[in-house]
């Protein structure tokens, strides 16, 4: 006859086993978003290239070269933004809540930082440009990241506002929104890196 000690356990062994198995899932899923979503973006930077060499020169005659002065400082932030992310997810899986929200305020605020001088860069365009198809392209990749970057950062706004109110631990399986919203941020990184070199320093 089995204990309710025996019933117990094997109930809370179940549990595990299904907490480790969506954390499977989830991380898996992550992957196979990140995979294909980065696979867009790089279908828009061979849409850039092909529309590149239909130019005899690039940019056009009589367009003057994006600067990318701007766009560096923002890719910085960026970076820097990506590398707070890291450190507060690892802040709270040592059990280190305070440096967790000052880790991820900073990088919400750094990406906020970026977001602003991409929406900078994106009404700035000259008409010379924008009469080209060397400003169109810029408006449209810098358009379509800072959609992406905005969503995600409302992701990790609402990640944080969980994290104040005391919703996630610092076990894997339980923090799984803080993992899911670093692993997003990262990929606004990596995606941004590929526009930025593409838009701003290949010619």
């Amino acid at each position: 006859m089995t204990s309710y000690v025996d019933r117990q356990e094997k109930l809370k062994t179940g549990l595990d086993r299904d907490a480790a198995l969506r954390l499977k899932n989830n991380r898996l899923g992550m992957t196979i978003f990140q995979a294909s979503w980065i696979m867009v973006f790089f279908a828009i930077i061979v849409v850039n290239w092909q529309l590149r060499f239909s130019y005899a020169q690039w940019p056009p005659v009589g367009v003057a070269p994006f600067d990318p002065l701007l766009p560096s400082i923002a890719t910085l932030a960026l970076l820097l933004s990506a590398a707070l992310v890291r450190q507060g997810w690892g802040g709270l899986r040592g059990g280190k809540l305070g440096e967790f929200l000052v880790s991820w305020r900073l990088a919400m605020a750094l990406g906020i930082g970026f977001m602003t001088i991409i929406v900078y860069e994106f009404m700035t365009v000259s008409e010379a440009a924008l009469a080209t198809q060397y400003g169109i392209t810029l408006r449209l990749m810098t358009g379509f990241h800072f959609v992406h970057a905005l969503a995600i950062l409302a992701v990790m706004l609402h990640v944080y506002r969980g994290a104040c109110a005391g919703a996630y631990s610092g076990g894997e399986r339980e923090a799984w929104a803080v993992e899911g919203a670093a692993k997003l941020w990262y990929f606004v990184a990596v995606a941004w890196m590929l526009f930025y070199v593409v838009l701003y320093w290949i010619r």
